[in-house]
């Protein structure tokens, strides 16, 4: 019985060998695609090409990595790709908005994704969000109070990512109806520069892509934070900032917005195409832990003033799935949350 024991922990163990050498011998010589769902210059931006420098030294065969943005509707351009386009077989993974995973289920037949969220392979998370409305200075709104008394205008991008989707939520719960969002910027930097142009009085935004893309608005007090859009207080936010949330009185209405403020949860998600090999998938899993943990990947992020907080790519996949199989009631009433009237 031992000797039997033993000789199957050794062919246990040749067979782990032989699949790393195979992984090995299929990335040697070839270009890992990391693409990114916004334009450059913003911080899904910051992130994915940090992560492409240094996660090729934790693949087996070390590929090269090629950063390559793909803007378009809050990444929804690029989540199509990656479902129904770009190669299936490991050589392809990108940066996508959270909010994207969930839009199949919160949108129903609107969506215009040809996937659902627990279809595309999950590689991991690199932060929550500390994701914050912000107002700009000159606009006198400091609470939400302020927002219902004199409406603000919000920056977004399109109607399927969270700079649209968060405070349409709010709206649609607290009875914001002088809220108002215009949509149509292509992303980060163009909606940075309209808040200091005056085209519009705010944003939602998540703290580390102020502090990375715009970390004078905090340093000379251009913008106040007027509320966390978030399940609980993030420790990047300053804590005299209130949760929205806590200014919702109804119970179920609060655990809808915690549904829907999931996607600050998993803020900066990771996904590859579906059907990748297996072998593939868990290496490509394993090189991402691995690079959240390199010391030189976490100076180098905190150099831009980027923070880690990781989600492996199997957590991500759970928490996916789980999301799916929320009550019919419950969905119902958070499509209802993120519809325009």
């Amino acid at each position: 019985m031992r000797k039997s024991l033993i000789v199957l922990a050794a062919i246990t163990a040749m067979s782990g060998h032989v699949c790393a050498n195979e992984v090995a011998d299929f990335y040697k010589g070839k270009t890992l695609t990391v693409y990114i769902g916004y334009g450059p210059g913003g911080g899904y931006d910051l992130y994915a090409r940090t992560l492409a420098r240094h996660i090729v030294k934790h693949i087996p065969g070390n590929p090269q990595a090629l950063p390559s943005n793909m803007p378009g509707a809050s990444s929804m351009t690029l989540g199509n790709f990656l479902a129904k386009i770009a190669p299936k077989d490991g050589t392809a993974f990108g940066a996508v908005n959270s909010a994207l995973l969930f839009d199949p289920l919160f949108a129903g037949k609107n969506s215009k994704a040809q996937f659902t969220g627990p279809d595309m392979t999950m590689i991991g998370n690199l932060t929550s969000s500390a994701s914050v409305l912000v107002a700009w200075h000159t606009s006198g709104i400091k609470t939400l109070d302020d927002v219902r008394e004199k409406g603000i205008t919000i920056a977004a991008t399109s109607p399927s990512g969270d700079t649209y989707l968060l405070p349409l939520s709010i709206k649609n719960i607290l009875g914001l109806d002088k809220l108002k969002m215009v949509i149509g910027y292509p992303g980060t930097r163009e909606a940075a520069l309209a808040l200091e142009r005056g085209e519009v009085s705010g944003r939602v935004w998540d703290m580390e892509g102020i502090k990375a893309a715009r970390p004078d608005w905090l340093r000379d007090n251009k913008i106040n934070l007027v509320a966390q859009l978030a399940p609980k207080k993030m420790p990047e936010v300053p804590p005299d900032v209130p949760l929205v949330r806590d200014s919702v009185p109804d119970e179920e209405d609060r655990r809808v917005l915690d549904v829907i403020f999931l996607s600050t949860v998993i803020a900066r998600p990771y996904v590859a195409p579906p059907g990748i090999p297996e072998d593939r998938k868990k290496a490509l899993r394993a090189a991402f832990m691995s690079t959240v943990a390199d010391a030189e990947f976490l100076s180098e992020i905190s150099k831009v003033q980027l923070t880690i907080d990781a989600m492996s790519g199997d957590e991500m996949e759970q928490l996916i799935k789980d999301s799916y199989n929320l009550p019919p009631r419950t969905v119902e009433k958070v499509r209802k949350a993120l519809t325009s009237f």
